[in-house]
């Protein structure tokens, strides 16, 4: 293999671990932005002795950097990585030793795991002697939108991959499958407007809870009625109103977190809601769905190099969940998520399924090294 010539399973293995148990240790959330900075100060170092550019990059206190082998901001191909995490416990932040083939921590698969294998794929690829046209984006927000990162990056920095490959993990069987397909999101704000009064006299009021209560078999209706192939769901996530218990309502609120397979879907949500009586209907918040085509070369070529490596078919998929491949997706840039074996992505035992990690790393270090793709080379 082009980067790890003929270095054992278990040599791979334990360097990824070991990089990843370290990475784990950085409390990398929102609220603590010293620990970021430390933690990507380490990604930094980790290619000191590396043939490669990096840049640091910050917007509204928010860094990122980007390890390229070719000081491009056009690569063949771009992988991506974040280092936030979700919050936990102080026991998370404590990688456990391997049992049973687990590494168990917060962001162990959600994606330090990913971003550990893809930081050593980088670095042995720059050490090749004719080393592709290839760059890692480590971001800090993804969890929190990826706007200050990816988008930023993107959009303002002028980076401009022909492909992109981030290193989140499946959270399902056949973590070799290649997810081309991820849901949108749109956070819709569904309002009603009262008219206050005592609450010993209710009737000379109009209570907004009570409108908003009434209307909601119609909003429920409108997601039972979806005839998609891959459903529109709703999470009814938040939902507030009043200002004291004895006052009718004068406002109440239903805040819905709705996840879409493409536009068409998207907005025939929001008009059906937009007909329902009382209430009126606020888009708060939007990430555009990642579609991209099976067929595009890239996703061919990597789709060929993990069938090749794990000796099996892998399959192309699609997941509910998003990610900063909208971001991408939204800039023209097509891309696919496809990162190691790992589980339990924000829940109190996630871990990386270690014995995934060589497969991992070769196939992205073939995938990388035969960039370009292009029809001729399916």
């Amino acid at each position: 293999m082009v980067a790890f010539g003929e270095e054992s399973p278990t040599s791979l293995r334990e360097r990824v671990v070991s990089t990843t148990a370290d990475l784990v240790e950085y409390r990398t959330t929102a609220d603590r932005p010293a620990e970021i900075e430390a933690g990507l100060a380490y990604v930094a170092d980790f290619f000191a002795d590396a043939d490669v550019v990096v840049e640091r990059y910050s917007h509204d206190d928010t860094p990122s950097l980007v390890v390229s082998l070719d000081g491009s901001v056009a690569p063949d191909l771009l992988f991506h990585g974040h280092l936030d995490v979700v919050p936990g416990g102080d026991r998370l932040f404590t990688p456990r030793n391997v049992t049973e083939g687990e590494l168990s921590g917060r962001g162990t698969a959600d994606m330090k795991g990913g971003l550990a294998a893809m930081m050593h794929v980088v670095r042995d690829l720059s050490r090749t002697r004719d080393p592709p046209s290839l760059a890692l984006m480590v971001v800090t927000d993804e969890e929190r939108g990826g706007y200050d990162g990816a988008r930023y990056l993107l959009e303002e920095e002028g980076y401009d991959p022909s492909f992109c490959v981030t290193g989140e993990p499946n959270n399902l069987d056949g973590y070799m499958d290649v997810v081309h397909r991820q849901k949108g999101v749109i956070r819709i704000d569904l309002r009603a407007t009262g008219r206050p009064a005592h609450a010993a006299t209710p009737e000379q009021g109009e209570s907004a809870i009570e409108t908003l209560l009434a209307a909601y078999p119609d909003v429920e209706a409108v997601f039972e009625a979806a005839t998609d192939d891959w459903p529109t769901t709703v999470n009814y996530g938040l939902i507030e109103g009043g200002a004291t218990v004895n006052q009718v309502a004068e406002s109440a609120r239903l805040r819905l977190d709705v996840r879409y397979p493409d536009a068409d879907a998207r907005d025939r949500v929001l008009t059906a809601l937009r007909e329902i009586p009382g209430l009126t209907v606020e888009s708060v918040g939007h990430g555009a769905p990642v579609d991209t085509d099976p067929d595009d070369p890239y996703v061919r070529g990597l789709q060929r190099h993990a069938e090749g490596v794990i000796g099996q078919p892998v399959n192309l998929t699609c997941k509910p969940h998003t990610s900063d491949l909208r971001h991408f997706a939204t800039h023209g840039v097509p891309g696919v998520a496809f990162g190691p074996e790992a589980y339990g992505s924000h829940e109190d035992y996630e871990y990386l399924v270690v014995d995934s990690l060589p497969d991992y790393c070769r196939t992205l270090a073939a995938f990388a090294a035969d960039a370009p793709y292009s029809a001729s080379s399916q």
